[in-house]
């Protein structure tokens, strides 16, 4: 064995780029959405598609209403949301502990994140003249 070599486990370090990321000073001045619903899973249609509902969570701040739906197909995740309230043109970045991902928000105040590696992810929701509006972090 190398005398450089880490004596910590390889999974040791799984989480600290999220616990990095909880900490990230780059929207200090954003608004916080709350969560104000996270449901379990509820029997679909099988005509409903899209892989296997895993939850819905609501956050809420001001008005503005961002309602979000997990979903997994196989190992992978995808992320729908619908914006609703004042948000005129927006777009919404999805965080990662290592990159962040510009989504548009169509006029019906809908966005899509298709094949996503499981793991924590934050949104911030970015509106013409306004500050950004974050969520917490949470799990996909």
């Amino acid at each position: 064995m190398s005398e450089h070599a880490d004596p910590r486990p390889p999974w040791a370090m799984d989480g600290r780029a999220a616990a990095l990321a909880a900490f990230d000073r780059r929207d200090d001045g954003a608004a916080l959405a709350a969560l104000t619903v996270q449901t379990p899973p509820v029997p679909e249609d099988s005509r409903a598609g899209g892989g296997t509902l895993l939850t819905t969570l609501r956050f809420d701040h001001d008005g503005l209403v961002l309602d979000l739906r997990v979903r997994a197909d196989g190992p992978r995740r995808s992320l729908s949301g619908l914006v609703s309230g004042d948000f005129g043109f927006a777009a919404v970045d999805l965080r990662r502990p290592a990159a962040t991902v510009r989504l548009r928000v169509g006029a019906d105040g809908g966005f899509l994140a298709p094949d996503l590696a499981r793991g924590p992810v934050s949104l911030a929701l970015r509106r013409t003249g306004r500050p950004p509006v974050v969520t917490d972090w949470f799990t996909v």
